[in-house]
């Protein structure tokens, strides 16, 4: 009887630091929801839940087979950290000459770290690291914007239709109007038969966008047109 509830007890500590991981990570998943990244509150989770998992298995072994045979809970632990690549690389897309996506794998590969801090028991750690996590996620983010403001730089995401050649005016435009365009990269839309375009510019003059974004919805085949960061 004692056996069994000491059991019971592990297993409600185990569970209480995987609950603890799948909610710091679920924080940090929706920071990356709230910004339309493709992975998101529940991928998050489910990496820190395995992490943490992972971990309490490993901790459970060694305490189940002490003088039994030499384990070490921290193999499973690198395993987690080296296999978690393969999903972060899913979410980095290469778009034309921008790539995108590496912010959201540094907060996957961060998550599972978190996890394996929870599922060792680390409790201060694993919240610790999710708090600086979220300030860089969010706080920095922030400053990076306000840094775009008062420059002369613009990110635009245009929905153009499939028809025409609407790319080619649409750079000729944009020269006419004195805009350098740094970075060009664009998505197509099979299914709604629309291509999203995302524009880096640098433009001559910051003080009114109006001129430029009643310019660029006047061109034939520009569905919509919307500063990303302004």
């Amino acid at each position: 009887m004692n056996d069994t509830l000491a059991s019971l007890l592990i297993s409600l500590q185990y569970l209480a630091r995987v609950a603890l991981a799948a909610v710091l990570a679920g924080v940090i998943g929706y920071e990356r929801e709230h910004v339309q990244r493709n992975a998101g509150m529940r991928t998050h989770i489910l990496v820190a839940i395995g992490a943490s998992l992972v971990m309490c298995c490993g901790e459970f072994l060694v305490t189940k087979y002490s003088g039994v045979m030499n384990l070490d809970p921290a193999r499973l632990g690198a395993q987690v950290i080296s296999g978690i690549g393969f999903l972060c690389a899913g979410t980095i897309i290469k778009e034309g000459i921008s790539v995108r996506g590496l912010t959201t794998a540094s907060s996957l590969w961060c998550v599972s770290c978190i996890g394996l801090a929870a599922g060792a028991g680390a409790y201060l750690l694993a919240v610790g690291v999710a708090v600086l996590a979220l300030i860089v996620l969010r706080v920095l983010r922030n400053l990076a914007h306000s840094r775009r403001k008062k420059s002369n730089r613009l990110v635009m995401q245009l929905v153009l239709s499939m028809e025409g050649n609407t790319l080619i005016s649409l750079q000729e435009d944009l020269q006419r109007m004195g805009c350098v365009i740094e970075e060009f990269s664009f998505a197509i839309d099979t299914d709604q038969q629309k291509r999203h375009v995302y524009l880096h510019l640098m433009l001559p003059n910051r003080e009114d966008l109006s001129p430029l974004m009643e310019g660029l919805s006047r061109i034939d085949g520009v569905v919509s047109v919307e500063s990303v960061y302004e």
